[in-house]
């Protein structure tokens, strides 16, 4: 088998490696990286400040479908579902892989905002419906300091939302 030469079509496949890894695309990342650079049996290449953000994008997505992944009602009874709690998780890895880097996530964080609180607006109405919704694996708080770091208030919405969260006292 004949190994690929290209740059760009080798930039290219490992964004799609890290594009579409699993929980921690950071560790995608740094693998490619070291293949594309320093591995022995990688191709050498010595990648550009535009190389390393094209890569650097393909964290914030991967990123960006994991946590949305776990604050989407549809997804809630699928396997591949890891609840709010590791939404939170994936949030802050997201922020400080963003604050090494000085890259912005305010989109990210738009979509997210958006998507939490519709999330959370159905799990308080499938709560008065009888529905089950024992989802929320994450205390009050944690859902609380998610929230203002996502720039949006839960106090609207507390009363209904303590009892559905983890009691951790």
């Amino acid at each position: 088998m004949e190994k690929k030469t290209n740059p760009e079509t080798l930039l290219e496949d490992e964004w799609y490696h890290v594009r579409y890894s699993g929980e921690i695309p950071e560790i995608a990342l740094h693998s490619s990286i070291y293949y594309l650079t320093e591995d022995p049996e990688g191709p050498g290449l010595s990648l550009d400040e535009k190389a390393v953000s094209f890569l650097h994008e393909a964290v914030l997505a991967r990123y960006q479908d994991i946590i949305v992944r776990d604050i989407t009602p549809e997804n809630r009874d699928t396997s591949m579902y890891r609840g709010v709690l590791r939404a939170i998780a994936n949030w802050r890895r997201m922020k400080r892989f963003c604050s090494r880097h000085l890259l912005g996530y305010d989109e990210i964080n738009n979509e997210v905002s958006r998507l939490l609180l519709t999330f959370l607006e159905n799990e308080i109405q499938e709560s008065k419906e009888e529905k089950s919704t024992n989802r929320l694996n994450c205390s009050f708080d944690d859902l609380y300091s998610f929230a203002l770091e996502l720039g949006i208030s839960l106090d609207h919405m507390k009363k209904e939302l303590k009892p559905l969260c983890l009691d951790l006292s």
